[in-house]
Order: C-alpha cells, then structure tokens, then sequence
C-alpha cells in the first residue's frame, strides 16, 4: 500500500490463525479504507474479478468484464444467500516476468481492467477495502504461486521473516486393504447417484450400483492405491461416458516404474499399423501393418484396447474414431494388467518382432505419445507464453483463425476482433479441433463478430440438478464445503429440479458494433472439440450462419453436464475426480441434421484415415484444411434448404429461455479453476 513499509501493519501470517481457521498460505496486512493498492511489480495482468471467500480454503467469484472496473461490478453481483458483500471485494492477479502469479485481494475503485494489459511497480490498482469476514477491519490479502501454480511464500519476496511452510506430500497406504479400496468404490457410486444429474440418460440407478458392487466383488485382496486402483475408476467412469467427468492426476506419485512399448500401434482404415518407434532401432517397423500381437489377432487386441476409451459425450461416435489411433496408451495399460514385459508382433508380410517394453517412472511414452498424434497439437499450445489463437492468411479468398482454446486475455480477444473486422477474404476458416473450451465471454465476444443479425434460434434452455442442496458427498469435496447448497434458484417441476433463467447464462448473441466479419464461415472439427468449442460451431451452424467440416465433437449438441463442479477426493485411495453437477439444456430441437444424443454432426464430414494421421505423402499436409480449401474452391456451402425451419415455426417451450448455457471445457482447467476463484463464466 502506498506510504507504507514492508511488514506494517500485518494482521495475520502464514501457519498464523483467523479465528479458529489456520492460514497456510496467505499474508493479510491491515490499513485504513481507501489507501491506495499499488502494484508490487512489473508485470501483465492475467486476472481480475470479484471474489467471496466462505473460509480461507473455499472462494466463490466472477471474472469482470473486459473494460470494467470493481465499483461498477460491485452492486450488480449477487454471491447467493448468506453472503454479507461487505467482505466482497476487488482481486487483481499480476503475472510477473519470472513466471509468479501475485494475486492482491480486498478492493474497491474506478481503475478499468482488460487482461493482458501492462502494469508497473508502483501503479494504483485499486482502494483499500475488506477481504475476509475473518477481519472486521479493512485488510488486503497477498497471495503468491508458482508457474506451475503451487502456492509460493508470499513474506520472503517483500524482505520479510517468513513463517510459510512447504505443503507436505501426502501419504496413503501401499498396498492398501481390499476393504479400504472396496469403500471407496462405494464413495464413488454414492457420489455419482447423489450429485451427478445426467446419470439416467446414461443407464439406469440401479443398473450403475449393480455395476460398480460387481467391480468391488473382483478386489479380493490388497490393491495398489494408484494405477492399479486408477484402472477401476476408468471403467467406472466408461458408464457414464461424459467429456466433463474427469479422473484428475494422482496426488501421490508412487515413483513405480511402468514397461512403456517400444512402438506404438495405431488401428485406423481396420489395419493395425505401427505408427512411431519409442527408440531408433526400431524405426524400421514404422508403417509395417501388424495381424497378430502376442499371438492375438489385430483387431480383438485393438478391440480390448478401444473397451478402455472414456472422455467423450452421450453416443458420440468420433472419439472412439480418433481414440483407435492412440493404441499406444491403451495398449500399454492392456499389457501392465497381463505382466507383459514386450509386444511379440506378426506382420501381414510373414515377417515377426519381438520389441520390448521400456522401463520409465513416467506415465508410459508421455512426452512421445504427445508429439506423434499431430492433430492433438496442432491447436493446442505448450506453455503460457504461446498465443492460444493463430491468425494468416491461406491465399486471396480464405483467411484463417485457429482457436486452441476459448482461455484468453482480454487484448487478445480485441486481437481476433480486429483481424475479423478488417478481414477482406470472402471465407474465413475458424479451426477448432482439440480445443478443450474456455470463457463464455471469449466464445460470445467473437460470435458476435460473425453475427449477421441476432443469433438465436436455440429453443427450449433450462438446467437440471438431481436437487438443490446440500449433499453428503459433500464431505469429500476438496472445493466445497460440506453443508454447502448450490442451487437453492432450482425448483421442483414434474419431478425434476429446474432453473431456466437463473444459471449462469450466455443471452442470444447480437452482431458487434465494431467489428463484422460478413463472408463465409467453415469450421473444422474434431472429437476434441469439447465444451465451448462445441457450442461456437453449434451457434452458427443452428444460426444458418457457417457449416462444420471434419468429424462430430466430443460434446453433445443438445445438452452437456458441467457450470458447476465438485472435486471428490475418495478417502483412503486420496484419488481426485471431478464430477458436473448441472445438466445444461440448451436446444430442444431434434431432427436429421441434430439427432438426439450425438455430438454436433459436420456438414461435411471426412472420415479420419491413416494418411490424416501421417499428415498426407509428404509428412506435412494437414488434410482436412486441404479439404476445407477444396470445398470452398468448389463453391460448397449452406444446404439450398433450411433443415430447422419447420421447427423455427413453432415458439418455444411455455417458461423456456432462448438463452445458450455454457460450461467448463477442459478438466485439466478444473483443478486451477477450483484453487483459484469459482469463476462463474469459466467453461
């Protein structure tokens, strides 16, 4: 704070006490209202928004909107019943050169944010206010993490005597008593029944229990707690197959080392091949089509292999497509489960190999397995530093906007806006394969840019809970508190608990005043284009405003279960999964061009072959945008007829919103999203 000095002031440290809560990680120093907050360093502003802490370990927020500032969001936002908003206030995180992450909470002030923006040491950010309700005195809150996201000492950088402590590694049993691993497949079942709303579009109740008994009948005796306990979980998790249920990274690495396959297979076009050589001795196998491994024929190996697929949506047929050519992870799994230390391979010219596995302490082939399958990098970024959106131009009639994901800063959406808007090719193709979602302001800001008019034909809109709260699974939540109730808007209709107007919600899209992008729109699509990156090409498509071209995403048109999430840690495994608890209904309209329970079909499909995934003859083609480019070259577009116009005559459902519901893509996100602030518009 301006006019002060180091170690002034401070009301509580690390491993001090507010009230009866211990502080682990946070510095709060203490002031009169009004002082003004300066920046504590150059660096970029990557966050700003409102935030409510209930204690020190669970905060609910918003992002603000790009341009606003804290006294104009301040009175608009309504944090939920109980929550005295005295104690909500202004947070700023500032991302530093070094990679750090300071974030100063507890602020009120007129200074207008856009993410991405510079600041300097010394700038305002905002006036001193309140931060916890711990403090009846006005009190800023200091936090700092690492690049990677850990919480980091937030005393010694200032010069100060730090009382942080290192967060210990956690512990568990191994191996672990069959009766512990068995009560915690109970846990697990009890929580997804309890909270997880779209569990009956899958299979019944009684069905799920009587599946996951089955599995607990298997365990009889000790377990490892970690990836052997992991392979029950994903067969769990295969019934009820959802891009927005995840099985979050173990928290206790065992440091076990795992038999990685010298080579990995892939199973496309129905021929098992060797797709890359781990080592370079066996590079000459590369391409060679495979009939038998270790004595099994090809396609009962790739078959076992595709039992293992999760991660997408409902009866979406695609990723399982594009999963087939990642038999190098599930083959592996396959083979640690039989104790096989190598793949005993026959191929279709006579010839056999014998290619060991490779001992690594490592998820088995991690960093290959990532370079190898090129789509799943093509738009996805590496590291922070890298832009998550590429834009050029392809030649005198298309341009081109790759999105990697719908995550970004504030400037490099006003980026994309401007390309849009000064954009003079006739077609423009928006790539987002493997874009795992993001920020519905994102996906909403540059829809706007390509809206010819209103774009709202979704009809029918509502969001479902199995009630409103609270939950017992609740007490092993690590991002909730256990007599936390969520959704107390939701109401009993028919036998269901509904919302349909007071989620968190995304209105019809209006054109941007701005910048207008008015040419031809092809999106490219994939089964990783989960989440939002579902819901953009489904808007315009829904809209008569652009066609897809590729292959059905991995979200469902019609409804995804996510906007809100519960981390569960099962309690004697720690094991972390991530459940939704919202069924989010966004179009009732189902017919030919949208069948009920499929992903967002392509106007023009292109089946995935092998020569996509060696990217063509030369090893550098990237097929379906040379496909994309061939369509336009001929002139291929909208259908002459609008398949929705017999139900665009009909009005919507009586009390139904015309709004879209989003939510959050990318269950990598959710662990960051959870620590950091309950986003509300995070997807």
């Amino acid at each position: 704070m301006a006019g002060k000095s180091a170690g002034e002031n401070i009301l509580c440290q690390p491993q001090g006490f507010v009230g009866s809560e211990q502080n682990h990680n946070s510095l709060f120093v203490g002031g009169e209202k009004g002082d003004a907050v300066i920046c504590p360093a150059d660096g970029i502003i990557v966050n700003a928004g409102l935030s409510y802490y209930v204690r020190l370990d669970y905060v609910v927020g918003s992002n603000l909107d790009a341009g606003s500032c804290f006294d104009d969001a301040l009175p608009k936002v309504n944090f939920g019943p109980g929550i005295d908003m005295k104690y909500a206030g202004g947070s700023v995180t500032v991302r530093i050169a070094d990679g750090r992450r300071i974030t100063l909470h507890g602020m009120t002030g007129d200074r207008r944010f856009k993410t991405g923006q510079k600041i300097a040491a010394g700038d305002t950010l905002g006036l001193l206010a309140y931060s916890y309700k711990g403090f009846r005195t006005p009190s800023l809150m200091i936090d700092i993490s690492t690049p990677q996201g850990k919480v980091s000492d937030p005393m010694a950088p200032f010069g100060l005597k730090s009382t942080f402590v290192e967060p210990s590694m956690l512990t568990r049993e191994n191996p672990m008593p069959a009766e512990k691993i068995r009560e915690d497949l109970d846990v697990l079942k009890e929580a997804v029944c309890e909270l997880y709303p779209s569990l009956e579009d899958k299979l019944p109740a009684a069905e799920f229990r009587a599946f996951v008994d089955s599995l607990k009948a298997t365990v009889d005796g000790p377990m490892d707690p970690g990836s052997d306990f992991r392979y029950l979980l994903r067969q769990v998790l295969k019934k009820i197959p959802d891009s927005h249920v995840a099985l979050q990274q173990d928290p206790i690495p065992d440091g076990r080392e795992y038999l990685s396959p010298g080579v990995f297979l892939s199973y496309c076009d129905d021929t098992l091949r060797v797709l890359l050589a781990a080592m370079p001795q066996y590079a000459k196998y590369i391409g060679k089509i495979v009939t038998r491994v270790n004595g099994e024929p090809a396609a009962d190996y790739a078959a076992r292999a595709v039992a293992a697929i999760d991660g997408y949506d409902g009866r979406v047929e695609s990723m399982i497509q594009e999963e087939n050519v990642m038999l190098g992870r599930y083959g592996a799994m396959i083979n640690w489960s039989q104790g096989a230390s190598a793949y005993e391979l026959e191929f279709a010219d006579g010839t056999t190999a014998t290619v060991p596995f490779v001992a690594t302490n490592r998820y088995p082939g991690t960093d290959t397995y990532r370079r190898i399958y090129y789509w799943r990098m093509t738009n996805r970024r590496m590291t922070e530093a890298e832009a998550p959106y590429e834009t050029r131009v392809l030649n005198d009639s298309t341009a081109y906007l790759g999105l990697k994901e719908f995550s970004m800063l504030d400037t490099q959406v006003d980026e994309i806006r401007r390309f849009l808007g000064s954009c003079k090719q006739p077609n423009l193709i928006v790539d987002v394969r493997n874009n795992p979602g993001g920020d519905v302001e994102v996906l909403s800001r540059l829809l706007a840019c390509l809206a010819d008019g209103p774009m709202d034909r979704q009809k029918g809109g509502y969001g479902q809970v199995t009630k409103p709260g609270p939950y017992a699974s609740f007490k092993y939540s690590l991002n909730r508190p256990a007599e936390d109730i969520p959704f107390p808007e939701f109401v009993e209709e028919g036998g269901r608990w509904i919302s349909r107007d007071t989620l968190n919600t995304c209105a019809s899209v209006q054109p941007d005043p701005d910048f207008h992008y008015g040419g031809k729109v092809y999106v490219l699509t994939n089964a990783y284009s989960i989440s939002a990156a579902t819901l953009f090409p489904a808007v315009l498509v829904r809209n008569r405003r652009g066609v897809t071209v590729g292959r059905e995403t991995g979200t469902t048109y019609h409804s995804m279960t996510a906007l809100k999430f519960v981390d569960i840690s099962l309690p004697n495994t720690l094991q972390p999964l991530t459940l939704p608890l919202v069924k989010e209904v966004f179009d009732e309209t189902v017919c030919e061009r949208l069948p009920k329970g499929r992903g967002l079909l392509p106007d023009y499909p292109l089946p995935l072959t092998f020569n996509e995934v060696t990217r063509g003859a030369d090893g550098q083609t990237d097929v379906m945008l040379d496909y994309a480019l061939s369509l336009i070259a001929d002139g291929k577009y909208l259908s002459a007829e609008d398949p929705f116009a017999e139900f665009d005559k009909a009005p919507a459902p009586a009390g139904s919103s015309r709004r879209l519901y989003f939510a959050l893509g990318a269950a990598a996100l959710l662990a960051v999203a959870a620590m950091l602030l309950g986003k509300k518009r995070k997807k």
